[in-house]
């Protein structure tokens, strides 16, 4: 249109403009305006030539101002689509998960369950080294998951305290307990692989469908479990409020398929609501419950889910994005594998990729050497430890000395580490 226009002006300029030729139009202008009258006839014209110039130049501008409006909108649609796309992949809110610090029985190398150890000095420390790199990657969390066990429970605080943000609300939920071992509760797992074979115990730690000698009711370690207060009952239902208000069936042992139906559960009723409204998510759990958390969030099989190990407090990292799909959460692109696998994980840790994995091949050596694992090294560097497991005959206490002559036996746990 523009250009059309422009043709027009131009043609109309040059008619105006062109040279008197007698015979021409222009000529005839001249002859007219020597008869009587023919000035007013010239000037008709001329006026008539004005107006269709002025009307040309009018329609110019308009179609000008036009064709400028046309551009800016184009441009401001092309903008549009950038930032909706690059909004579309930017991280619309994270999924952080932490497994709990090292305990007294990750010491002792003992299938744990629901038993409800502490943590070891170690364990704390290594909360305490997942709190600085959370605090340096920078996620300011909206919630925090936990089980109902204290080891997951004070390594939650150590994260919140060391992170500056001991306010965020925190929800204790039994569906985020670890795996119950059933009657393999307590029994050290190099000594169950030299009973029954390291691969019968690998499958009972890694297996999908491969359920523990089931725990009598009679127990001392069950029935300590089931008169526990804390499972009478959960909190009402209502988003990241815990689950419905019943009493929790303690299991006298579970699959990991068991483990992984409530954990599902927590991801549908808490975990992923929270995601799609844009808030970051804090998980501190268990081994075998966050392996069930991330065969969701990985999309992983249920045979490939024997490669997931999560060592003790070694933050890892998801970035939900947006989705138009049904579950309005997805993962951003794959950051490496687990272990040694060709399965692809999704989630960054916080820690150098080679002392992860070094971590993981270490738990899983526990079937065939007595050993505890420490994603720390008591030196400070960024390597792993490993030391001879703990048991009763390794306890020795030594004594300390507070000052004007006080002093207290400490006891001790466990041989030199290994570094």
């Amino acid at each position: 249109l523009v250009l059309e226009m422009l043709s027009l002006l131009t043609v109309t300029a040059l008619a105006l403009s062109s040279p008197v030729r007698p015979g021409g139009r222009t000529g005839a202008r001249a002859a007219a305006a020597r008869r009587p009258g023919g000035a007013v006839l010239l000037s008709e014209e001329a006026g008539d030539a004005d107006a269709a110039l002025a009307a040309a130049e009018r329609e110019l501008q308009i179609a000008l101002a036009e064709a400028a409006a046309a551009r800016e909108a184009a441009s401001a649609r092309k903008e549009t689509a950038a930032r909706a796309a690059a909004e579309e992949e930017a991280p619309h809110a994270r999924l952080v998960l932490v497994r709990h610090g090292q305990s007294e029985w990750n010491l002792a190398n003992r299938f744990t369950g629901w038993v409800d150890v502490d943590l070891t000095t170690r364990g704390i420390q290594e909360a305490r080294e997942a709190a600085r790199a959370l605090k340096a990657d920078g996620t300011e969390y909206d919630l925090v998951l936990t089980s109902c066990l204290r080891r997951a429970v004070r390594t939650s605080c150590l994260l919140l305290s060391g992170a500056g943000r001991p306010a965020v609300p925190m929800v204790k939920d039994a569906r985020l307990n670890e795996q119950h071992a059933g009657a393999l509760t307590g029994r050290n797992k190099r000594s169950l692989a030299k009973e029954h074979g390291h691969e019968q115990v690998m499958r009972w730690r890694r297996g999908f469908a491969v359920p523990p000698p089931p725990i009598s009711t009679k127990a001392p370690l069950q029935s300590a479990i089931c008169r526990d207060e804390r499972y009478r009952r959960r909190p009402c239902a209502g988003g990241a409020s815990g689950g419905p208000s019943q009493d929790v069936v303690v299991p006298r042992g579970e699959t990991f398929r068991d483990c992984l139906e409530r954990v599902s559960e927590v991801w549908s009723d808490t975990v992923e609501p929270a995601l799609r409204d844009g808030k970051n998510v804090l998980v501190v759990s268990h081994g075998n419950a966050l392996r069930a958390l991330i065969k969701l969030v990985d999309g992983v099989s249920d045979e490939d889910a024997y490669h997931l190990d999560m060592p003790t407090a070694c933050p890892l990292v998801y970035e939900a994005l947006p989705s138009s799909g049904p579950s309005g959460v997805r993962f951003g692109d794959a950051h490496g594998t687990w272990g040694t696998s060709s399965v692809l994980r999704h989630g960054r840790f916080l820690y150098d990729e080679g002392r992860v994995q070094q971590a993981q091949e270490m738990m899983r050596s526990q079937v065939l050497r007595d050993i505890a694992v420490s994603t720390i090294s008591s030196t400070g560097s960024s390597g792993i430890a490993t030391c001879d497991a703990w048991s009763e005959e390794g306890v020795s206490s030594v004594r300390v000395s507070v000052g004007d002559g006080e002093s207290f036996n400490v006891r001790t746990m466990g041989k030199p580490e290994r570094q």
